[in-house]
């Protein structure tokens, strides 16, 4: 294996340091990228992260890889793997001291009531539950319990115009609420956060950041894998564990960024009759593919049943990502 890319680790623990390190290398077209433990003058290979043809793949394993050892205590060298600037050489904000300190608390009866009133407002303005309020922000509000607009204001997440729309409510919900801390925040907080527990807290959130992007690439190179085997939609269903609309989602993504998904497309219109098909380009010639809403009503009419709009919806994207191909071709 020819090693392109090596970095080394240390650990200092109260018996002994601990030295690793983060290789990529390549064998006839073959990546892998892993971690090996030096003992003395020996090494080895503890945990291959990835091998394999992919570089997409290979760099999603090796960030996550590298976000777990240095939440496990380990430094580089050689940093900037993760971010430009080392974590030991920033000044760190006072909303991730906040943030670091509210994550280490326990306040799980303020969080359901919190909950609660972000869901029931959620459904009273028709909107995800994120928007009213994260849960970051809503561990942060159990937390410090802010008791007035003012206190509420130090809290990250709640600016003039959130505060503005929820503030009175969010007050009124936690001045019922004993507190264990003071404010201004900004006071004490900055004490409390030692930089061990800081360091752990932005490596975990490192892991938890990079182990998604890591599942994002290895669903998508398993959805890829099945169209190429011709696998239908419904056997991909099931083996990627997800609705149909998320997956025919999916499928668009990856007709956008260039991967041939027709095989695909064309197995689940094979069905389509040519009556259908004219209709769907005539609509599509006076309304253009942008929205689908108005192509539904076009040419199904406004008499489709709730049972069947996500499977209509559904052909319509199949058929979209169809002729925007024949389009690109023909150019």
């Amino acid at each position: 294996m020819q090693v392109v890319f090596l970095n080394q680790f240390e650990r200092v623990t109260g018996h002994a340091d601990e030295r690793a390190q983060v290789f990529i290398g390549e064998l006839q077209g073959i990546w892998s990228v892993g971690w090996r433990a030096l003992q003395g003058a020996q090494s080895e290979v503890q945990h291959l992260w990835y091998e394999g043809m992919s570089w997409e793949e290979l760099l999603a394993a090796f960030r996550h890889g590298v976000a777990v050892k240095m939440k496990e205590g380990f430094r580089p060298l050689l940093d900037g793997m993760l971010e430009e600037v080392p974590f030991w050489e920033r000044r760190q904000a006072l909303p991730q001291l906040l943030q670091c300190y509210a994550d280490t608390q326990e306040a799980e009866e303020a969080v359901s009531a919190l909950r609660a009133w972000r869901r029931a407002k959620a459904i009273e303005e028709k909107k995800s539950a994120y928007l009213i309020a994260t849960n970051r922000e809503v561990q942060m509000l159990a937390v410090f319990v802010p008791h007035t607009l003012d206190e509420l204001g130090e809290i990250p997440g709640f600016g003039k115009v959130k505060t503005e729309r929820y503030g009175g409510e969010i007050v009124a919900l936690l001045q019922g609420m004993e507190r264990q801390h003071k404010f201004p925040l900004s006071e004490w907080v900055p004490g409390a956060v030692t930089a061990d527990q800081l360091s752990t807290w932005m490596f975990r959130l490192q892991e938890e950041k990079y182990g998604k992007k890591l599942e994002v690439v290895k669903e998508k190179r398993s959805l890829l894998e099945g169209i190429r085997s011709g696998k239908t939609l419904a056997q991909l269903e099931t083996d990627l564990g997800c609705s149909r609309r998320a997956l025919i989602e999916r499928i668009e993504r990856l007709d956008e960024e260039g991967y041939d998904v027709l095989p695909i497309v064309d197995q689940e219109l094979g069905e389509m009759s040519a009556e259908e098909a004219l209709q769907f380009e005539a609509a599509i010639s006076e309304l253009g593919d942008q929205y689908l809403k108005p192509l539904l009503r076009k040419i199904y009419g406004e008499s489709v049943s709730a049972d069947e709009v996500e499977t209509k919806y559904g052909k319509l994207r199949m058929m979209r990502i169809r002729r925007r191909r024949s389009a690109g071709k023909a150019v």
